[in-house]
């Protein structure tokens, strides 16, 4: 099996998001995974269907996901890209092949968090 070239991209911002938040595709492992331990739901299904969230803080990434917007980016970005993970002032993603310039998605990304984690 041929396996793709990736990029991951780095990003930190001023603004801390205060939390360790991940969000993966939904596969069967991670829907084994949801037998022993709760994942944090949005109520939009077609989301909660497709993306996986792990945190450490719930309260504030369902405060980040209960904007339309910010769902739909991360949404759009992990099913046609990768995981994207979020550690107070950094954000990593993963883009599929070889990266050289900045992404117009990861950008979008980081504007929405960056408008939900201000005061």
């Amino acid at each position: 099996m041929k396996q793709e070239e990736t990029t991951k991209l780095g990003v930190r911002t001023e603004v801390s998001y205060q939390s360790s938040t991940s969000f993966s595709r939904e596969g069967l492992g991670k829907k084994l995974a949801k037998l022993f331990k709760k994942e944090l739901q949005t109520g939009d299904r077609a989301f909660d269907d497709a993306i996986y969230i792990s945190t450490d803080t719930p309260e504030t990434t369902a405060k980040l996901l209960a904007d339309e917007q910010v769902r739909g980016t991360i949404s759009l970005y992990v099913t046609t890209g990768g995981p994207i993970e979020i550690h107070g002032n950094k954000m990593c993603v993963t883009l599929l092949g070889r990266q050289n310039n900045e992404d117009p998605v990861v950008v979008a990304l980081l504007r929405s968090v960056l408008a939900m984690a201000q005061p």
